[in-house]
């Protein structure tokens, strides 16, 4: 239920009015989008306002109101204009640019209205409605593509009863810069428009309208399945042996078809990515089938497997699986990503070194999987790393034996 509050006689002072007359002069927008911008009962008060100031002195004598036509920019009337036709021309041409974005802006801002199955034209009959109080209508409508008359039209016409109030939340929550949430609309509502509307109703129409403060997300609680382990490695990425310590990630390519997800295992021993699997899907499988690939090449009872604390690595059929091979799991503290340090560099020397560096990026998963590959035998037998003595992965593994 909205209320309107009884309003009192309000005074305004001879700055405010000044202040309100010079925005008239100054902008392109008409008398009633002024009045309406300032939270004004009547644009009479602006044309009252105007004879009271030249009374005073505080306005030129003579003054008069300027040209709204549209495509002229307006000439204040308070100061001698000295611009030149060039300046002119320029100035007329930001402002429409500028509008231009801004109406492209608006138009994404209610794309909410789509679930409503508006039909095109009306979806930019209500991007309009959101900056009618910063440019004049016939300017928003040409540059829509629209006529005047239509937009008057739909916005006359019945259609929601909360349609009024839906557009003035937009509007609040956009300026905002999608910062407010429900409560501190309810209250803009209330001290800058006086209006009083209960707080589950400004609620109800946000979730009508698709938005929320970004500011205040509601955090997903984990599944009640997920197996959290303790943090045993604690950042010694130092093994004597092979085999001993591993670790694990998962990154993502975006291929221009599809999304491309990446699972490694490094083993800590020689910081060599001993197996890896590659899918278009980011499900358990992605996880299991490498770990099932690593079991493939080494006997992992008493190895160490370390990770963070995704769903990929804590549900059930992943730790039961880590356990059938005997080995023991670790993860990383929450939020804290230098827990898996090598991991996370390791992404990091893949993707600078093969994905920033290409100028065609790979077009599918094949195309993803031909260039892990094919960095994969280099990082393994060409690239040497500091930590190795200047030495490959392999070749280190190698002189270690003998």
């Amino acid at each position: 239920m909205v209320m309107r509050r009884q309003k009192m006689k309000r005074k305004y002072s001879d700055e405010f009015k000044l202040e309100v007359v010079r925005a008239y002069y100054n902008s392109p927008l008409g008398v009633r989008s002024i009045a309406k911008k300032y939270n004004l009962p009547s644009k009479n008060y602006i044309n009252n306002w105007e004879a009271q100031l030249i009374q005073k002195g505080k306005l030129p004598k003579g003054s008069t109101k300027p040209n709204k036509a549209v495509g002229r920019t307006s000439e204040s009337i308070v100061r001698k204009d000295e611009r030149t036709a060039r300046e002119k021309q320029l100035e007329e041409e930001k402002r429409e640019l500028k509008a231009r974005i801004q109406y492209m802006e608006s138009l994404a801002s209610v794309k909410p209205y789509l679930k409503k199955k508006l039909k095109p034209r009306e979806v930019k009959y209500e991007a309009i409605l959101a900056l009618e109080t910063q440019y004049a209508i016939s300017f928003l409508t040409r540059i829509a593509g629209v006529s005047r008359s239509a937009y008057y039209r739909y916005k006359r016409k019945p259609n929601d009863p909360s349609a009024g109030l839906k557009r003035l939340i937009l509007a609040i929550y956009n300026k905002s810069g999608k910062r407010k949430g429900y409560r501190t609309i309810r209250d803009t509502l209330n001290y800058q428009y006086g209006l009083i509307v209960n707080h589950k109703k400004v609620l109800r129409l946000m979730r009508e309208l698709g938005i929320q403060s970004i500011t205040r997300k509601k955090k997903k609680k984990k599944p009640e399945n997920t197996l959290i382990q303790d943090n045993i490695l604690k950042r010694d990425f130092q093994a004597e042996t092979p085999y001993e310590k591993f670790v694990t990630d998962i990154t993502y390519f975006p291929a221009r078809h599809q999304m491309v997800y990446l699972c490694t295992v490094i083993d800590l021993y020689n910081q060599d990515p001993i197996a890896w699997h590659i899918s278009e899907k980011q499900d358990k499988q992605l996880s299991l089938k490498t770990i099932q690939k690593l079991a493939q090449k080494c006997d992992l009872t008493g190895s160490l497997i370390h990770s963070d604390q995704g769903v990929h690595y804590t549900n059930p059929e992943y730790v039961n699986v880590v356990k059938q091979h005997g080995m023991i799991q670790s993860m990383s503290r929450k939020g804290n990503c230098w827990d898996n340090a090598c991991a996370e560099s390791f992404f990091g020397h893949l993707k600078q070194e093969t994905w920033h560096l290409m100028k065609e990026k790979p077009q599918n998963k094949q195309e993803v999987i031909d260039m892990v590959e094919e960095y994969m035998v280099y990082y393994k037998h060409e690239r040497p790393q500091n930590k190795l003595g200047g030495m490959p992965p392999s070749l280190f593994k190698e002189q270690q034996k003998d």
